[in-house]
């Protein structure tokens, strides 16, 4: 199921054909902020050819696990609209999935905010403002 989603994902994903003007969000990106009454930390490691972004993270909060995923998105302009999509093992219940959309712009080269929008698979939906700086 979860390689169906990813596969799915990618293919709406390369159907942006979308090039970036001057923007190259390649690197190591740290973010924090507060998820609910957690406050997180992700730390991102972004890839972009061309519109695209791909790239994985990990986020250490302040209280519970950490937790991993992966990152797809696109890029137009100072524009970024990427996907975060994490499946973490919830006890003996079937594994959570979350699906975070971040809409952000580039603040200069360094640093990107915006606002994230989660929705886990037991339908909890949070939203915040975020701000990322490259390392």
């Amino acid at each position: 199921m979860l390689r169906l989603i990813l596969i799915f994902c990618l293919l709406i994903q390369s159907s942006y054909l979308v090039f970036a003007e001057g923007a190259d969000l390649t690197g190591t990106w740290e973010s924090k902020y507060q998820f609910g009454p957690v406050e997180e930390v992700m730390t991102a490691n972004i890839q972009q050819v061309g519109g695209n972004l791909l790239g994985s993270f990990s986020v250490q909060p302040s209280s519970g696990d950490k937790y991993s995923g992966i990152i797809f998105g696109t890029v137009e302009g100072d524009k970024i609209k990427a996907n975060y999509l994490t499946v973490r093992a919830n006890g003996e219940k079937d594994p959570q999935v979350a699906i975070t959309f971040a809409d952000c712009h580039t603040v200069d080269q360094n640093t990107l905010e915006g606002t994230y929008y989660v929705q886990d698979s037991d339908m909890n939906a949070i939203s915040g403002p975020f701000k990322a700086t490259r390392m």
